[in-house]
């Protein structure tokens, strides 16, 4: 990493772990709050598939894009380490520095314990958690892609020529986009609260059609090292399903993420306006899944106690939940916050090179 940009991320890690556990909760819903939009893929998109795969009208499973992340990431860290797997297109793979998701360089990652391993569909369903019949099915839809092939070394791997040709151009420059946003906020709710200046650019302008191919080629880890984690972190409540999650993060709408430092609570970021309150039509929108799925998960998530409804407005609640997956995070935060802020400052460099 840039030496001056490495020092701008150092120092939000420090200011970061300097705020107490309830700011920590509030500064962590901001990228709660675009989770969904880290799993969208547009209708315009479909023109840009190499297949046929995907159709207009679905939103790719979650548990599908994380078990194609995993396989890629998997073929480039073995291929950083097996000269012979891609031969032909080595210097490519090397280009992407693979080696930063081993030996958890800048990320915690899996990654090292797979290198030589062959992966099963029972590896893949003891590495997600996920039922050996419904990680076949899963399986079965990316093969069909000809995103991956079997192989009878490794089990799966990408297709290297799919990897390069696969674009879904406008829908990655809006997550990128949004990531960006999100560190944007995280600087600006720092910078107020404690007082400084961090002098990071925010990037508002992202196009991913002017990329050039080796760029395109990295910027892309990141996020699958992301989709990954989001499906094995340990800590992770198993009660809550992959469509919940999507639900969750939709049903909390901001109308101001800053200055969000100076409350303690969920609570006071309704009460000062800063938070509003949605409704089924509406998170039915922004997580692009049908009404009635966003019904059925919102009845489930209500006697989780996550959200209460009151009339028709539906509101965030027993946020961080005692217990539960934020709540462990914020236990373990130096790791969550150092981790966070290199996924974000990573594709930020990336994004700028």
């Amino acid at each position: 990493m840039d030496p001056n940009l490495k020092k701008i991320r150092d120092s939000v890690i420090e200011h970061t772990l300097k705020l107490d556990n309830d700011q920590l909760a509030l500064l962590l819903l901001i990228q709660l709050s675009r989770h969904q939009n880290l799993f969208i893929h547009e209708p315009s998109d479909w023109e840009d598939s190499p297949t046929d795969w995907i159709t207009k009208d679905q939103r790719l499973q979650d548990e599908v894009i994380a078990i194609l992340s995993f396989i890629i990431l998997f073929s480039f860290t073995n291929a950083y380490h097996d000269e012979d797997l891609f031969k032909e297109h080595r210097k490519e793979i090397l280009a992407m520095h693979p080696e930063d998701f081993l030996n958890n360089s800048i990320y915690q990652s899996s990654f090292t314990q797979f290198i030589g391993k062959k992966i099963t569909i029972s590896s893949l369903s003891t590495h997600f958690n996920i039922p050996k019949e419904s990680m076949r099915r899963y399986l079965n839809s990316v093969l069909e892609s000809d995103l991956i092939t079997k192989d009878s070394k490794y089990g799966y791997l990408v297709n290297f020529d799919a990897y390069q040709a696969y674009i879904f151009t406008n829908s990655l420059s809006n997550i990128y986009k949004s990531v960006m946003r999100s560190l944007n906020d995280f600087i600006i709710n720092l910078e107020d609260y404690f007082k400084i200046n961090f002098n990071l650019k925010p990037l508002t302008s992202i196009n991913t059609k002017k990329f050039s191919q080796p760029k395109w080629n990295r910027v892309r880890l990141h996020l699958y090292h992301f989709w990954v984690r989001i499906l094995t972190l340990e800590g992770s409540d198993q009660s809550l399903l992959p469509n919940d999650r999507i639900i969750l993060s939709a049903a909390v709408y901001f109308k101001n993420r800053h200055g969000i430092l100076k409350y303690n609570s969920i609570e006071d970021l309704y009460e000062s306006g800063h938070l509003l309150p949605t409704n089924l039509s509406s998170i039915s929108e922004a997580a692009k899944m049908p009404r009635e799925t966003v019904r059925r998960s919102s009845k489930k998530l209500i006697e989780l106690k996550h959200l209460e409804k009151k009339g028709r407005n539906i509101y965030r609640v027993n946020y961080p939940k005692l217990n539960g997956e934020v709540d462990i995070f914020l236990k373990f935060k130096e790791l969550t916050f150092t981790e966070m802020m290199n996924f974000y400052f990573n594709i930020y460099e990336d994004l700028t090179s």
